[in-house]
């Protein structure tokens, strides 16, 4: 790959069946409305770093294999050497992310006595896209999102008890999660960098009150940085001063709000590209800006989202300036694994090791062996691909669900009375057999957007801090359009020192899009980049992206940096088009019909919310249970 291709270049020559040519390996072929992709191989996957979760970064080799043969192989029944564990339980649920474990936690609490539950999960390690990677960087612990991470919390009494039953407030006051953190305070920094607590909140919900540096190529000898553009209106950046004004506009909700706003719903009838362009008549470079905060939050851009669900998201709609600094956003170490931690501890207290506290709970190490023990209530079994669920019988009348998986390479089945599908959309119309139509049906109309995550350990980030910042956003790069330096939360005994001579991560968020392809041609594109490309090849588009952003303020890929982790998720988010939210001449949302119990089976993903978060996602298996149990 000596020369430069676009992405749009890329995505056309995939979905032509061409593209493998510039990747070294066979061509994608059409199937349904996904790609056939070859089977990775021993050099994709890479480094996972160390500790509980270094053979967990992403989806694993095995997940991806199986979960391409699961697809293209749908045969109604086991292959003859499957093996009868004799098996029964009075739930399983299919998934550990977040809605699998609100599903179990809501289980564990009305269970009665001799009941047996069992969550199938196809990780070796628990929480779906909310686990954590860790490193060992010259004797410094360093831990680091896989996924999901952020979360806001009011500041005040008055707040908390107002919106104390939202999902968030809930469960983290039923779980015993604190809502008041300490985190490290830089030392001998540049005084005034403001570092971000987690991934995402630079990027707009925390634009004002964290140091944002943006780099334009080709502007400059070296390219050109804008620190804080906000500070000066967006005065200072590239282009004119029409677009600047615009942008300003929109950030600041100056602009007149469409009288049609009377009723929110009239959003979910177009795209927020829609909306900026048509209704608000903003310049296309506002759009683009835009692309970058949504794909991070939602997967694809602005011509895709419908404007409600950019709405849920926080970006403006109205005329109205809103208020963040009521709540204040936080990040565990890991991101939302904290979240997963807690859940597990709590319904399976063995499984993670050490004291029910917040510093047990986040530092212990997980006792593997305490997860899949007979006899015990709530039992966990990982690393087991479940590939067909069906009913013992007619759905209707049926006493019983089978439930078939793949556990190093072997085939088992076993019996559940109850059954929770608490994993994604994208699997779930291939593994149950028997499905309803309608559900089938409004499952074509989830697209899932892939990402990836790198943590990126560095030996000192004084490179970073030269610039004045903690977190970098540019366009047109070599690897992603953001990256920063978080400020760590302190919890217990992981208290790791932030100085600019010290070990940190600069985690990099790479959403996988395409402008103006049609969405799911986006996701088949993004998919066939993100599995046929070798950890060596993202390997080389850092170095190229960092030393492009850093060189000149000292940055040297050879000493600085001591690992990198990538963690690719194939399907991270269903990114809400329009007519998601609401129905269309009274009739239900493909969401809603998903939602539906069917027989002994219920579906609860985050995918349903449409906006993915893990309270809400949580709640989906909450009332999953109380749809199969009420």
């Amino acid at each position: 790959m000596s020369g430069r291709i676009t992405r749009r270049d890329f995505a056309q020559a995939t979905l032509l069946g061409t593209g493998a040519v510039l990747l070294d390996m066979q061509a994608p072929i059409a199937f349904a409305d996904e790609v056939v992709q070859a089977r990775v191989g021993p050099d994709w996957y890479g480094y996972g770093g160390v500790g509980d979760y270094a053979a967990s970064h992403g989806n694993t080799p095995d997940l991806v294999n199986a979960a391409h043969s699961i697809r293209d192989d749908q045969q109604a029944d086991d292959p003859a050497d499957t093996i009868d564990t004799g098996e029964e339980y009075d739930l399983v649920i299919v998934g550990a992310g977040m809605a699998g474990l609100g599903a179990a936690y809501e289980y564990s609490k009305r269970a009665q006595s001799g009941s047996r539950c069992l969550i199938i999960d196809n990780h070796p390690v628990f929480g779906g896209e909310s686990k954590r990677n860790e490193f060992d960087v010259d004797g410094d612990w360093l831990i680091g999102p896989q996924g999901a991470n952020g979360f806001s919390v009011p500041n005040t009494r008055e707040d908390r008890e107002s919106y104390k039953d939202i999902p968030d407030l809930r469960y983290m006051r039923e779980l015993g999660v604190p809502l008041d953190f300490d985190y490290g305070v830089p030392q001998q920094a540049n005084g005034r960098i403001r570092l971000a607590r987690d991934n995402y909140g630079y990027q707009y919900w925390q634009e004002e009150i964290t140091s944002v540096a943006h780099y334009f190529r080709g502007t400059g000898p070296q390219g050109n940085w804008v620190l804080d553009p906000i500070v000066n209106a967006y005065r200072d950046l590239p282009g004119s001063e029409a677009s600047s004004r615009d942008l300003f506009r929109w950030r600041a909700h100056e602009f007149e709000t469409p009288s049609a706003l009377d009723d929110e719903r009239w959003l979910d009838t177009m795209t927020y590209k829609q909306f900026l362009e048509d209704e608000l008549e903003l310049a296309p470079e506002v759009t683009r800006w835009a692309d970058r905060i949504v794909t991070g939050s939602a997967g694809f851009g602005c011509d895709v989202i419908s404007a409600y669900g950019a709405m849920r998201l926080g970006l403006p709609v109205r005329g109205e300036r809103r208020e963040y600094d009521s709540w204040t956003r936080h990040s565990f170490p890991g991101g939302n694994d904290g979240f997963s931690r807690y859940f597990v501890k709590k319904f399976m207290p063995r499984a993670i090791r050490g004291t029910d506290d917040f510093d047990g709970i986040m530092n212990g190490g997980i006792d593997f062996a305490a997860l899949d023990q007979p006899g015990e209530a709530m039992r966990m079994r990982l690393g087991a691909t479940v590939n067909r669920v069906r009913h013992d019988g007619p759905p209707e009348t049926a006493g019983h669900v089978i439930v078939s998986y793949i556990q190093n390479g072997t085939h088992h089945r076993l019996k559940a009375k109850r059954v929770v599908m608490a994993c994604g959309g994208w699997i779930n119309k291939y593994v149950v057999h028997d499905l309803p139509d309608q559900h089938r049906t409004a499952y074509e109309s989830f697209v899932h957007a892939p990402f990836l995550v790198a943590n990126v350990a560095v030996r000192n980030w004084r490179f970073v801090e030269r610039l004045g910042t903690g977190a970098c956003m540019w366009s047109d790069g070599e690897f992603g359009n953001s990256c920063n330096i978080r400020l760590p939360m302190h919890t217990g005994s992981y208290r790791p020192q932030i100085h600019p001579d010290r070990p940190a991560l600069l985690t990099f968020y790479v959403p996988f899009y395409y402008p103006g392809e049609p969405a799911a041609a986006q996701g088949i594109a993004g998919r066939w980049e993100l599995f046929s490309t070798s950890y060596a090849e993202f390997e080389r588009r850092i170095q190229l992206q960092m030393n492009e952003l850093f060189a000149a303020t000292g940055f040297d890929w050879q000493s600085d940096v001591a690992g990198i982790v990538l963690n690719r998720w194939g399907h991270a988010y269903m990114t809400p088009q329009p007519g998601f939210f609401f129905s269309r001449n009274s009739q239900p949302t493909a969401a809603e019909i998903v939602a539906r119990p069917f027989g002994r089976i219920a579906i609860a993903h985050s995918e349903l919310e449409g906006i993915q978060h893990w309270g809400p996602a949580a709640d989906r298996g909450k009332r999953a249970i109380e749809a199969l149990f009420s």
